[in-house]
C-alpha cells in the first residue's frame, strides 16, 4: 500500500520541546516499514495551528487524497492532534478520506475501524480540542503576567527597538526591549521632519518624508522601502514615548475594552512634546482631505488603471486646491520616484485616450463582426459541459441534504445530544448546501446563452451605437459603468497604454443589444473565461495605444 505521512508543529518552541517534525516522520516511517507499506510522500506544516484547517500542506494533502488519481491509500500521523485539534474538522476530513477510499491511521492511537472507532475518534478529538483551549487560556494568562512584570512577549519589536535577554528562569529567557541605535535615529528624523522640517523649508509631509528616506538610501528592517503608511504609523505609535499596550485586540483582531489592556513601559526615543506636536498636526491636516464630491464623482479609470512598471493601482492626485487632477502610480506617490518611476498622466488626457482606443480598435465594426459570432458558437458547444457539472453539484447537494436530514432525525429521536459540536456540524452542512445552491445558480446563469445566430448587421449596429455613446459621454455614470464591463485593466507605461478585458463581455453586450436594441450594461458572470477558447485575432488583451499617440496627448 502507498502511504503518506503528515507532520505538524504549532510553533518553533514546540518543535524543540515537543515531538519534533523529524521525530514524527521517523516514527511514522518505521511504522510503515513494519506494515510493509511504501511511504511515497511527506506533508509538513511547520508553525501551523491545528485548531483550524487553514494549513497549506494539509489542504494540498486532502485535495490529492480526494482527487480521481488517488496517489496514495493510507494517511499516517503520529497522533490525531497532529491532524486536527478541532472536533468538527477531525470528523469532517476523516469522513472525506473515508469516502475517497483513503485509510486514516494514528500510530500512537490504534482505535481500529468501524462504528466503535468513530466514537473513540470523536472522544479523542474532543479531548484534544479541550486541551488546546485550556493551553490557549494558560498561554494568554502567562503573557499578560509577563507584560505586567515588564518583559516583552516575543513578537517582532517595533521599528526602533530590539530585544535583549534580561534574565533567565530555568530554561526560559525573559526579554526586554532596548533601543536599536540606527533605527532610533531614523525615528527621530521622521518626527523632526514632520514637525520642524529639514532646516531648509517648513514642516514636511508624510510623502515627502518617505521620499527623503528612500532617496538617502535608508531602508526598513527587512530591507524594504519606506512608504507613506509606514511613516504615518510611526508618527502615531505611543511606544516611542515609552507606552506600549498589550492585549488590545482578541485573536480575530477585534478591539478589547481598555480595561483589559496591559501597559508595558518602554525606553523613550522621543519626548512627549514632540510626539504630541506631531499628532496635533496629523489631526489638523486630516480636515484638508479631498471633498467627498470629488472622491465619489464619476472618475473614469479608478480601480482599473495600473502602473505598467510595478503593477500598483494608479491613484487620483490633485494640485492647486483640486483644480488639476491626474493619475499617478500609487507606489511612486507613497515612496517616491527612487522606488518606481511610473507615470503621472493628466486625468482628462488618459480618459480620452482610453475611450478613443476602445472605440477605434476594440469596438470597430470589423472586429466585433469577427469576435462575437465565433464566441456564441463556442459558448453553445460548452453548454453540455455546464449541464454535466450542474448534475454533479445537484447530486452533491442531495447527499448533503440527506446527511443533514438523517442527523436532524437522530437529534429528534434523542439518539444524540444537540451539543455545541453537533450544532456546529449542522450549521456546516446547512452552509454547504447553500453554497452548492449558489454554485448551481452561477453555472445556470453562465449557461444561459441566447440560442440562434447573431448577424453581422446586428454586430455593426452594436459597434456604431457603443462608439457614439462612449464618445459623446452624455452620461458620465453610464460611460464609467460600461467601461468597466468591457475592461478589466488599463496598464499605463512611459510610451504605451495597454487595454485588457474579457472578450466574453463584448459578446454579452452585443447579444443583449440584439434582444433589446438598447445599450445597457449587463453584469452577468462571464460565460467564456479561458483565453484559449477565444478566437484570434480579436483578443484585445494585447492592444496598446501607440507611443506617438501617448506623447501627443501630453
Amino acid at each position: 500500500m502507498r502511504a503518506v505521512v503528515y507532520a505538524r508543529v504549532s510553533t518553533g518552541n514546540q518543535a524543540a520541546q515537543d515531538i519534533s517534525i523529524p521525530d514524527q516522520i521517523a516514527q511514522c516511517e518505521r511504522y510503515c516499514e513494519q506494515k510493509g507499506w511504501e511511504v511515497v510522500k511527506n506533508f509538513v506544516d511547520a508553525g501551523a495551528s491545528a485548531t483550524n484547517d487553514n494549513r497549506i500542506e494539509f489542504q494540498t494533502m486532502i485535495a490529492e487524497a480526494c482527487s480521481p488519481a488517488k496517489p496514495f491509500d493510507v494517511l499516517i500521523v503520529h497522533s490525531q492532534s497532529r491532524f486536527a485539534r478541532n472536533t468538527f474538522d477531525l470528523l469532517n476530513y476523516t469522513k472525506k478520506l473515508e469516502k475517497a477510499g483513503v485509510q486514516f491511521v494514528s500510530i500512537t492511537q490504534d482505535i481500529g475501524t468501524g462504528e466503535q472507532a468513530d466514537v473513540l475518534r470523536t472522544i479523542l478529538g474532543a479531548m484534544d480540542e479541550y486541551q488546546s483551549k485550556e493551553t490557549s487560556k494558560h498561554t494568554s494568562r502567562s503573557m499578560l503576567e509577563n507584560t505586567r512584570q515588564g518583559f516583552w512577549n516575543g513578537s517582532r519589536p517595533p521599528f526602533g527597538y530590539r530585544t535583549i535577554v534580561a534574565e533567565k528562569r530555568g530554561k526560559k529567557e525573559k526579554k526586554k526591549l532596548e533601543i536599536a541605535p540606527h533605527e532610533a535615529e531614523i525615528v527621530k528624523l521622521v518626527f523632526k521632519y514632520y514637525v520642524y522640517g529639514d532646516g531648509k523649508s517648513g514642516p514636511m509631509g508624510l510623502r515627502a518624508i518617505a521620499y527623503r528616506l528612500n532617496d538617502d538610501g535608508e531602508t526598513t528592517r527587512t530591507g524594504g522601502k519606506f512608504l507613506l503608511q509606514f511613516v504615518q504609523r510611526m508618527l502615531t505609535n505611543e511606544i516611542y514615548v515609552g507606552r506600549y499596550y498589550f492585549n488590545k485586540k482578541d485573536k480575530d483582531g477585534n478591539p478589547k475594552p481598555e480595561s483589559e489592556w496591559v501597559l508595558l513601559e518602554t525606553p523613550k526615543i522621543i519626548g512627549d512634546d514632540l510626539f504630541h506636536a506631531a499628532n496635533d498636526r496629523l489631526r489638523r491636516n486630516s480636515s484638508f482631505s479631498i471633498p467627498p464630491r470629488v472622491i465619489n464623482g464619476p472618475t473614469l479609470l479608478t480601480g482599473i488603471a495600473h502602473c505598467s512598471k510595478c503593477g500598483s493601482p494608479m491613484r487620483i492626485m490633485t494640485g492647486k486646491g483640486g483644480r488639476y487632477r491626474y493619475y499617478k502610480c500609487g507606489v511612486r506617490a507613497d515612496a517616491g520616484k527612487s522606488v518606481c518611476s511610473g507615470q503621472s498622466v493628466p486625468m482628462k488626457k488618459l480618459d480620452d485616450l482610453v475611450i478613443a482606443s476602445l472605440c477605434d480598435v476594440v469596438l470597430s465594426p470589423e472586429r466585433i463582426g469577427q469576435t462575437v459570432p465565433k464566441m456564441v458558437q463556442e459558448a453553445h458547444q460548452r453548454s453540455q459541459s455546464y449541464s454535466e457539472r450542474i448534475d454533479q453539484l445537484r447530486d452533491e447537494r442531495r447527499r448533503v441534504k440527506k446527511e443533514l436530514t438523517g442527523l436532524l432525525e437522530r437529534i429528534g429521536r434523542e439518539e444524540i445530544a444537540f451539543d455545541s459540536t453537533v450544532q456546529a456540524h449542522v450549521k456546516k452542512l446547512q452552509d454547504k448546501s447553500e453554497e452548492i445552491g449558489r454554485a448551481i445558480r452561477r453555472i445556470e446563469h453562465q449557461n444561459a446563452v441566447p440560442v440562434g445566430e447573431i448577424t453581422s448587421d446586428v454586430c455593426r449596429q452594436y459597434a456604431v451605437t457603443a462608439q457614439r455613446l462612449l464618445r459623446d459621454n452624455a452620461d458620465p455614470k453610464f460611460t464609467r459603468t460600461y467601461l468597466r464591463v468591457l475592461l478589466d485593466r488599463v496598464e499605463v507605461g512611459n510610451d504605451t497604454i495597454k487595454l485588457r478585458g474579457p472578450k466574453a463581455a463584448l459578446a454579452e453586450q452585443a447579444i443583449a443589444f440584439e434582444n433589446t436594441k438598447v445599450l445597457v450594461p449587463t453584469f452577468a458572470l462571464k460565460w467564456c473565461r479561458k483565453r484559449d477558447s477565444n478566437s484570434r485575432p480579436s483578443d484585445y488583451k494585447s492592444d496598446a495605444l501607440p507611443a506617438e499617440l501617448l506623447r501627443r496627448s501630453r
